[in-house]
Parts: C-alpha cells; sequence; structure tokens
C-alpha cells in the first residue's frame, strides 16, 4: 500500500525528467496524503505535469469526496474492480510523480514508527490510474488518480507487515506508460516489486504519521529528517535492538528546505495505515 509519499524537489528538478510544460503551481510536499494534490503525467497528455488529487472518484460519482478505498489500486486484482477496470479499458494510465514514500511499522498497536523509502533516483515515479469527475452544477472537471501496488521487496516488506508496496518505475518504464501504443497488459507487466538494490530507508519522526488537516498543519520540511530508531522487542527485526547509528549510514534527500504552504486534507482521517 501506499498512503503517504513525498515530493520536495524543486521545479526545475521535477520538469527536467521530460520534455514537460507544468500545469498550474508546483508547491513541493513532505505529506501528500489522501485528497492532497499530486503531480501526475498521463497517457492521454503525456507532455504535461497536472496538478490531480489523491484518490479515485468514479466519474459518476455522486460527489467529489473519494471512497476510503480508491487511493490504492492491488494490481493482482485490478480487473476485480468495476471503477478500475473501466479506467484500463480507457487506457487511463498515469505516472505520478514522488521523491519517498512512508510506510509505518507496528512495533505495538500504540508503537508505530514511520520509515521514508527512497531509490536510486532523486524524483522517481509511481504507476497509476486518473479519473475525471464532472461537477454537475459547475460543469468544473475534477481529477484524481490511485497509485498501484506490487508484492513487497525485502527492503520495504521488513518494515510493512501487509507486504505491499507501491509500483515504482524506471525511466525506460515511464515511457511505456506514456506511450498509446503501448498495450495494457504491457504496462500491467510493470507491476513488480522495485529492486532491492536500488532503495533506501530511514526512521522518521512520529511527527510524520498525523495527516495535515486546516486546524493541524503538518507539511513542514523538518518531518523528512532522520532520525535514530528506538530499542524494540519481539518485532519484524527479532529480538531487542539498539537505536540506530546515524554517523555509519548516509542518505539522499534529508536536506532542510523552505517551508512551504501545501495543500490541505480536512477530512481528520488517520489513512497512514489503512489497507
Amino acid at each position: 500500500m501506499c498512503a503517504r509519499y513525498t515530493l520536495t524537489a524543486e521545479e526545475k528538478e521535477l520538469i527536467a525528467q521530460g520534455k514537460y510544460t507544468l500545469e498550474g503551481p508546483y508547491v513541493p510536499d513532505p505529506n501528500i496524503a489522501i485528497q492532497d494534490i499530486g503531480y501526475v503525467v498521463t497517457m492521454q497528455e503525456p507532455d504535461v505535469v497536472q496538478r490531480m488529487f489523491f484518490g479515485i472518484v468514479p466519474a459518476n460519482a455522486q460527489s467529489k469526496v473519494p471512497d476510503f478505498a480508491s487511493f490504492n489500486i492491488v494490481s493482482e486484482e485490478v480487473w476485480e474492480k468495476p471503477v478500475y477496470a473501466k479506467l484500463l479499458h480507457e487506457k487511463k494510465f498515469c505516472i505520478i510523480f514522488a521523491d519517498g514514500f512512508m510506510e509505518a511499522e507496528e512495533v505495538t498497536k500504540e508503537d508505530k514508527r514511520p520509515w521514508r523509502f527512497i531509490t536510486e533516483r532523486k524524483i522517481f515515479a509511481f504507476l497509476g490510474l486518473w479519473s475525471e469527475w464532472i461537477d454537475p452544477e459547475t460543469k468544473e472537471p475534477h481529477r484524481t488518480y490511485a497509485i498501484f501496488t506490487c508484492k513487497a521487496n525485502k527492503i520495504v516488506g521488513e518494515i510493512h507487515e501487509a507486504q505491499r508496496m507501491p509500483v515504482i518505475l524506471s525511466k525506460k518504464s515511464e515511457d511505456i506508460v506514456l506511450s498509446w501504443r503501448s498495450t495494457i497488459d504491457e504496462v500491467l507487466a510493470l507491476c513488480v516489486p522495485y529492486p532491492d538494490r536500488l532503495m533506501n530507508r530511514y526512521r522518521q519522526s512520529k511527527d510524520a504519521l498525523a495527516v495535515s488537516t486546516k486546524k493541524k498543519w503538518n507539511k513542514s520540511m523538518e518531518l523528512l529528517r532522520e532520525v535514530p530508531d528506538e530499542p524494540r522487542t519481539g518485532n519484524l527485526f527479532g529480538d531487542a535492538m539498539p537505536p540506530a547509528d546515524l554517523s555509519k549510514r548516509t542518505f539522499k534527500n534529508t536536506g532542510k528546505k523552505k517551508k512551504p504552504k501545501g495543500p490541505d486534507n480536512s477530512s481528520g482521517l488517520d489513512l497512514f495505515n489503512s489497507l
């Protein structure tokens, strides 16, 4: 699953991923949650980075509030879901830009520890589907997206008990997704675990667990900071472990940046560990 991810690179770095133009303003976000804005390129408009909302809203929905389970697409079951099957037939594939994603390690019911996962690429992309809902009153389009998931690799599976991870694309795979000549089967064949050797992870502050709301803003770049791990007993790693020795590890993408005024999730739901 992937209910929380980050995109904190500069606008010029995002555009440099391809020959793209950016539609609308760009705001870096260290804590993208469901109903927040993400940056997406579609098969239908492969040269434009669009602002869309995280969480699929079907075209025939009664409102633009997404279904609770519409943010992730289980790749092995995608044809079994009528909403997703329709989007597949329409080839509504997209790539979603990110520079990291988060999963929570559940040591106990009370002790959930967020970890951030990064790849060898400063900016990478998830595979997704997108949808367009038209407001019946204003006729304004509301575009949304969801992220495909697949079986987890080792670096994610050691943390995430559900053994799922987002489908991360290589640069070559991004081209396949955005090419109208690609078949549905060719795109779905990309739903495989990303190589462990091309990924890394580190512990984040538990402050990162909270979804940002109108009443409590939680979009500080401090959320990206690496923190020492804590001792634990009887968890996925075995017996008690000492805190991590940060002097022996280096990670990319953890520098401090200016605090942005990011989009807001007003639902107030704790969606981090939702399946």
